[in-house]
């Protein structure tokens, strides 16, 4: 045990011990009530390229599950991964030791995906139960980010309890909303899952 708590305070190896150890500083702050869940549930304006970033929620389960969960599972694996590494013929905390934790971390990103996945049905469950119980045909919805030449964004409803985020494209391509804008809920593709706003009429 004195072995494992040397090697992850040794050298590199004190950036995946300390990602842990704020993981695990964040959910204690959470179960005794200091801070809130959704405290770390961030905007992220996508204007550059929507598509591309859309891509990257998608394969991290982003989309579906929150961004803390995720964090703390990736955090988790990729100290267990780095933890092992004294195992190799390497010194503990070494320059090659730094060198290999690029690989470990993509490779934790990779098994972060695989343990995710089964989460989407949990946290899917809840955000249909949400949308079952408030609508969102006819809703007012706050953009998250800005759409353009009729991509895909995101746009939240805010509900007396969580919010909802649903994924949203202009009605009419040629109009364009910015983050922060108001906007009008006016019909939903269910095959694709993303409901179309239009301009609230001044």
């Amino acid at each position: 045990m004195s072995e494992l708590i040397k090697n992850a305070l040794t050298g590199v190896n004190i950036i995946p011990t300390a990602i842990l150890g704020l993981v695990l500083l964040y959910w204690i702050t959470v179960i005794i009530g200091v801070i809130d869940f959704n405290l770390f549930d961030f905007d992220v304006d996508v204007d550059v390229d929507a598509e591309v970033f859309q891509g990257v929620l998608i394969f991290m389960n982003l989309k579906d599950i929150p961004f803390m969960v995720v964090f703390s599972i990736l955090s988790l694996v990729f100290w267990i991964l780095s933890m092992m590494l004294h195992r190799l013929p390497i010194e503990p905390g070494g320059f090659i030791n730094g060198v290999i934790l690029v690989p470990i971390l993509i490779i934790s990103l990779l098994i972060t995906k695989m343990i995710t996945k089964p989460l989407k049905k949990l946290f899917k469950k809840d955000y249909e139960d949400g949308i079952a119980q408030e609508g969102v045909i006819g809703q007012l919805v706050t953009m998250v980010s800005t759409i353009k030449d009729g991509r895909l964004g995101q746009g939240e409803i805010k509900t007396e309890g969580a919010s909802i985020l649903i994924n949203v494209k202009a009605e009419k391509e040629e109009e364009n909303f910015y983050k922060n804008e108001v906007a009008y809920v006016y019909r939903k593709d269910d095959e694709k899952n993303i409901y179309y706003i239009i301009k609230i009429e001044e």
